[in-house]
Formats: C-alpha cells, sequence, structure tokens
C-alpha cells in the first residue's frame, strides 16, 4: 500500500492555488473562484457552519469590500491524485451584512488532481490563539 508523503513541489502548487483562492475571496468574486472548487465541494467554517460549494460561492459574494487574508504556513502530503494541505492563515474583514468572519485559523484541506488541475475538494479551519503559549 502507498503511503503518504511530504512533497515540497506539489505544497508550492497548492500553496500558489490556495493564495489565488483567497484573492477570490478578498475581491469578492465567486465566478473566479469557482475553478479552484470541486464540485462535491465541502466547507466547514471555523464557526462550525457547514457549506456545500453553492453555500460557500453565495457567501464569497456578499464579503464586504477591504477584508483580507494573511497566509502564514502550508505544508502538503500526498497520496496519489489526493494532496492534504495543512496550515495557518488570519482572516481579516466580514460580510456585508456586518458578520465578523476575523479569525486566526489553522486548517486541513483535501486537493484532488483531476488531469493536471488540483481542486479542493473539502476545507476545514478550526480558530487559535496565536498568542497562547500552546499554539
Amino acid at each position: 500500500m502507498d503511503r503518504w508523503a511530504w512533497n515540497t513541489e506539489v505544497a508550492g502548487v497548492l500553496a500558489e492555488r490556495f493564495a489565488a483562492w483567497t484573492a477570490c475571496v478578498e475581491n469578492s468574486d465567486p465566478v473566479a473562484l469557482d475553478e479552484f472548487l470541486h464540485p462535491d465541494f465541502l466547507y466547514v467554517t471555523v464557526f462550525g457552519l457547514r457549506l456545500d460549494k453553492p453555500d460557500y460561492l453565495r457567501m464569497v459574494s456578499n464579503i464586504a469590500p477591504g477584508g483580507r487574508f494573511v497566509i502564514h504556513r502550508t505544508s502538503a502530503r500526498v497520496r496519489g491524485d489526493v494532496a492534504e494541505l495543512d496550515g495557518e492563515y488570519y482572516t481579516g474583514g466580514g460580510l456585508r451584512s456586518g458578520e465578523d468572519l476575523s479569525a486566526h485559523t489553522r486548517f486541513t484541506a483535501t486537493w484532488l488532481n483531476d488531469d493536471g488541475a488540483w481542486t479542493c475538494l473539502t476545507h476545514h479551519g478550526t480558530r487559535y490563539d496565536p498568542e497562547s503559549p500552546a499554539h
């Protein structure tokens, strides 16, 4: 049985794709974001919300101007055409309704390589305090 292997090349590709994804979110651009998400995409937010792809794209279309992402770290391990990306990022901003989405987040995400194009199947974020000595 094949084992998972840490892969810096795939990590670099996925880090670039994730950075482009976050730019789509910052710009409230669900049309451009669509290419990064698998048709069966599932997102679990730091607030415990479960969003499928249409729900997530709808949320992104409601992002208020001025939000930002700062990606601190990513790494990836790969097994065949499946990769697990993990890392940390900060989200600053919120929805047009006024809901604050700001959070320091640790995440795991499953990406699938389908004919050379990596798309995200799942993304799960957990809020954390970067000032905590146990981080």
